[in-house]
């Protein structure tokens, strides 16, 4: 499935106010020419949201065993991930590393592809045309634009993430920019038109 402002404009959850309805009309009637959607909420600094940009997110290299310390966007539920949320067995952070467009790019002319088919891909990228990429334009802290490869995903305890003393908080998604990562996820996640006959 398609992302496009009709595809979004479903998803919007019953329980918004009109005002935050509204809002989110005209930011998907402007998408995807106008996809600025990034907020840096101080009231939600501390805490541990879906969709989240944080530093100090580990992982270990399959090929070399090395752990690496990275910028990555939380996938896992606000809520089943949050410290005050008590639980009977300790809680893991699902995490998807960012890495620079440019990075991919660069990448992308190292196999031979040519100018005009990379740069198709990158405008298919911005318009998160990609089911399996999410794009994260320029802004705010983000220096340069960003992609995040949902088949490219990372778990760590919790309690190790919380124990470490210099993480900290890069962005935050605002309402427009989290539906489209709800939506991605989703469609990356959970086709049912995958047209195999399960019966």
């Amino acid at each position: 499935m398609e992302l496009t402002p009709e595809s979004l404009r479903d998803q919007i959850p019953y329980y918004l106010t009109k005002e935050q309805k509204d809002g989110c009309l005209r930011a998907l009637r402007d998408f995807p020419d106008n996809i600025n959607y990034y907020l840096y909420l101080d009231s939600y600094k501390n805490d541990w949201l879906q969709g989240d940009g944080w530093t100090k997110l580990q992982f270990r290299r399959f090929e070399t065993g090395e752990v690496e310390s990275v910028l990555g966007i939380v996938i896992s539920n606000s809520c089943d991930i949050s410290p005050d949320n008590k639980r009977d067995f300790p809680a893991n952070i699902t995490f998807a590393p960012l890495i620079p467009l440019a990075t991919y790019v660069r990448l992308l002319e190292t196999t031979g592809i040519n100018l005009s088919q990379i740069q198709n891909k990158v405008i298919s990228i911005k318009n998160q045309h990609v089911t399996n990429i999410f794009f994260l334009p320029s802004g705010g802290s983000l220096q340069e634009d960003h992609i995040v490869f949902l088949d490219r995903l990372y778990t760590i305890p919790a309690r190790f993430f919380e124990s470490e003393k210099e993480k900290s908080k890069v962005f935050s998604l605002s309402l427009i920019g989290f539906y489209m990562f709800l939506f991605k996820l989703s469609v990356h996640f959970c086709r049912f038109n995958e047209r195999v006959t399960r019966a």
